[in-house]
């Protein structure tokens, strides 16, 4: 999922939360902000979860240097495999994720993995159990791509499915914990994916929070959508013909709004692009004749304002 189609997504549960509780529009934005922050310091902690499982792998191996006896116990060859990975060294460097592995308190809303080895050393004897330990890290490594493919793989097949881990998180992130930690699983493995060999030790990771487009576009989005909702309803009102806009589904509704919203206060945004987005939306959270109505409403919706001149797209016409 796109970072863009997350906002999407939450500025509509939280447009729709407002019109149920009839709460303060800015305490409302208020809590979808710090939701958004908690996306960030989840993403944060999860990358910071992968240097620590290089950090106690390196423990092991200096603890089997020392007592060779325990190297017919551990499969120490798997964990130097780990601990060399070439993709977390490049991630190790890292200038801002170095920075933020040092300063993690209880206090920073970010994860502190420092007193969690029980975690740690659980996702190490995964990882001896599984079968990529027998495809990958008991075996040599041929390229960069082929490192990077596996510690993917490990991270898919080992980090999110576990139980423990999952339960301990979401105790930490009680509010959407489950929705923002499968976007946070998604952000770590696209940022893996992301690295190169050439990738130099400044290279930029995911911001949701503080990136200033992403903060801009939701805020605006969902400020805009509060303060032209009668507008938009009365265009929508004008284009359903058939349909009572008091008979629309208020999740329906909210998205029609949003898209509009788009059309008329988003210039950057190719309108075809917001119709596909919305869509995409409908099928998760709308009944699926949802889709088709939003659909032709949406069309209709443009195709009018496109005629009235009310509508204008940064390059549209390369569109």
């Amino acid at each position: 999922m796109s970072i863009r189609r997350y906002f999407r997504i939450r500025s509509l549960q939280f447009l729709y939360a407002q019109h149920l509780s009839k709460m303060d529009s800015n305490e409302v934005e208020k809590n979808m902000l710090q939701n958004i922050k908690e996306l960030h310091n989840l993403y944060i902690s999860l990358l910071c979860l992968i240097l620590k499982i290089k950090e106690n792998a390196l423990n092991i191996i200096n603890i089997v240097k020392k007592n060779p006896n325990l190297n017919n116990k551990i499969n120490i060859n798997s964990i130097k495999k780990f601990a060399s990975n070439s993709v977390i060294k490049i991630l190790s460097n890292n200038n801002y994720l170095i920075t933020e592995y040092s300063s993690i308190n209880e206090n920073s809303g970010k994860i502190s993995w420092k007193k969690q080895d029980k975690y740690i050393l659980f996702l190490l004897q995964e990882m001896h159990k599984s079968i990529l330990d027998k495809k990958y890290f008991d075996k040599p490594c041929s390229s960069f791509e082929e490192e990077k493919n596996s510690l993917v793989k490990y991270y898919k097949n080992i980090i999110i499915p576990n139980k423990k881990l999952v339960e301990y998180i979401e105790d930490l992130y009680l509010i959407n914990g489950k929705e923002n930690l499968r976007i946070a699983h998604n952000m770590v493995c696209k940022t893996l994916q992301f690295i190169k060999y050439s990738t130099p030790s400044n290279f930029e990771l995911y911001n949701v929070y503080k990136n200033n487009e992403n903060k801009k576009f939701i805020i605006n989005l969902y400020r805009n959508t509060i303060s032209h909702k009668k507008e938009f309803n009365k265009l929508i009102s004008s284009t359903s013909n058939n349909w009572d806009i008091k008979r629309i589904s208020i999740i329906d509704l909210i998205i029609l709004q949003m898209a509009i919203c788009e059309f008329l206060y988003f210039p950057n945004i190719p309108p075809k692009a917001t119709i596909n987005e919305y869509i995409e939306i409908t099928k998760i959270f709308c009944m699926k004749k949802s889709k088709i109505f939003i659909n032709g409403i949406l069309d209709q919706i443009f195709k009018f304002l496109k005629k009235k001149n009310k509508i204008f797209k940064i390059g549209e016409g390369l569109l």
